[in-house]
């Protein structure tokens, strides 16, 4: 395939990660007006190892595709900054700084790209991020997710709620007219409809077309006892608390006071709320639905 006959995507779903990114994916994977790679999360120009695979491994997960139709992808690691690098043997978050940062490493190869972002709250977007760390295997519920969080900052749960810094520089690359915020807990929670209907009005697609089930939750998280006892369990357990004992345990969370703890959510009120006047005027949109930790 030569580069002169490759297609493109139209748009990009950039993040922010574990903010309803996927329910939106399935209300634009539905309509006929789109056609979209198998795969949601392609992540070419969010880490540098797959950057370095080259343009043609990233466009050919497009190549089967309708180019008449409105094409896109949804990689969460595009909202940030820089280009890290995935695989580093450390605990420490490493960028490549060779690279441009990722909103001009995008607008530099896809000059008229469409950006489409869904932010939640921060503190419970970093909660979320925490719960699927663990979930994965990738961090010890025993540290709790302060000690987590700043041991092992490759896992940016902390660094990910930093909204304000990353969509000003977005601003700078991407003109008003091509990019559209939404806010999780207004507009996918409690209007999803809406929203539906204002991403198609966005992308130029039929706006009456009804995608099924779009008040529906995509997928429920696991609760903190579920995570647990799945982390803890050998692999025969394993296969049970993904089944009925899960649902069991998603019904009476009683552990989860002992792993996302009040010192925790506090930690994250003080480094994210100080940040809520500069992101709202950065966006343009009051941000009161947010609690910030608060109860």
């Amino acid at each position: 395939m030569k580069l002169q006959n490759i297609i493109r995507p139209d748009f990009l779903l950039i993040g922010a990660q574990k903010s309803g990114t996927t329910w939106l994916w399935r209300v634009l994977d539905q309509h006929p007006g789109t056609d979209l790679p198998g795969k949601k999360e392609i992540h070419f120009f969010g880490g540098t190892e797959n950057y370095r695979k080259g343009k043609m491994w990233y466009y050919n997960h497009f190549e089967d595709l309708d180019s008449s139709k409105v094409i896109g992808e949804a990689s969460t690691t595009y909202l940030y900054d820089n280009i890290p690098f995935w695989y580093n043997s450390s605990s420490s978050l490493e960028v490549d700084r060779a690279l441009p940062k990722i909103p001009e490493l995008i607008t530099n190869e896809l000059p008229n790209i469409k950006i489409l972002v869904i932010l939640r709250d921060p503190v419970w977007r970093a909660v979320s991020a925490y719960k699927h760390c663990m979930k994965k295997g990738k961090l010890s519920p025993l540290l709790g997710l302060r000690k987590n969080a700043i041991r092992y900052p490759k896992h940016r749960i902390l660094e990910y709620g930093h909204y304000a810094r990353y969509l000003k520089l977005w601003k700078k690359f991407v003109p008003p007219e091509r990019m559209r915020i939404f806010i999780f807990e207004e507009d996918v929670v409690k209007s999803p409809e809406r929203c539906a209907h204002c991403v198609y009005d966005f992308l130029g697609i039929n706006t009456d077309f009804q995608p099924e089930n779009v008040c529906g939750i995509v997928h429920k998280s696991w609760s903190i006892t579920q995570i647990l006892l799945n982390y803890y369990a050998d692999p025969f357990s394993k296969k049970l608390f993904k089944g009925c004992m899960g649902k069991v345990s998603n019904r009476f969370d009683f552990l989860h006071s002992l792993v996302i703890k009040r010192d925790d959510i506090k930690f994250l009120h003080s480094i994210y709320l100080p940040e809520r006047q500069e992101l709202e005027e950065t966006i343009d949109r009051d941000l009161s639905c947010w609690n910030y930790g608060e109860q």
